[in-house]
């Protein structure tokens, strides 16, 4: 396995290749989902002591479960569907913490609480998975995990050939 700090190297070098080729108005939604991807939802992120999973600091203990159910370089390593777990990790993640936020909430200050409770995430995921830039943004995850999943399979190769 390269290193962490290989990765981020090979992925930001990468970058400015995947840009070039996009239309215009895909490069910031394509350019953040590939930040984002290289540095926070890295295939790595099935191993708790990844650089990745450290990065998530304070909120690291989100990836519990995801780290009790994966092992390295299993499905989250698989281009594509590797990419979408992750993202719908992230986002049932925070669906569940708003609405475990409106449970506390309401025991502490009801109309609070009720006030909370008036937004609809799930009208808002809708909203922003309909958008073009939403494909754009999961189409720079993809990459930055491609560009990873290369860069493992050509270190395995060449540690086995030496």
């Amino acid at each position: 396995m390269a290193l962490s700090r290989t990765h981020d190297l090979i992925n930001l070098t990468a970058l400015p290749l995947f840009v070039y080729v996009l239309p215009k108005e895909a490069t910031v939604p394509f350019t953040v989902g590939y930040i984002v991807g290289t540095f926070l939802l890295s295939p790595d992120l099935d191993l708790p002591g990844s650089r990745p999973s450290r990065r998530w600091s304070v909120l690291r203990w989100v990836w519990i479960p995801y780290w009790a159910f994966s092992r390295h370089r299993g499905i989250s390593h698989m281009p594509v569907i590797g990419t979408l777990i992750r993202i719908a990790y992230v986002v049932f993640a925070v669906i569940f913490l708003y609405f475990s936020l409106i449970g506390v909430v309401s025991l502490i200050d009801r109309g609070l609480g009720h006030l909370l409770a008036g937004w609809n995430p799930f009208d808002t995921l809708e909203r922003v998975f309909r958008s073009r830039e939403a494909v754009y943004f999961v189409g720079g995850v993809l990459c930055a995990d491609v560009v990873h999943i290369v860069l493992d399979s050509l270190w395995s190769l060449l540690r086995r050939i030496t």
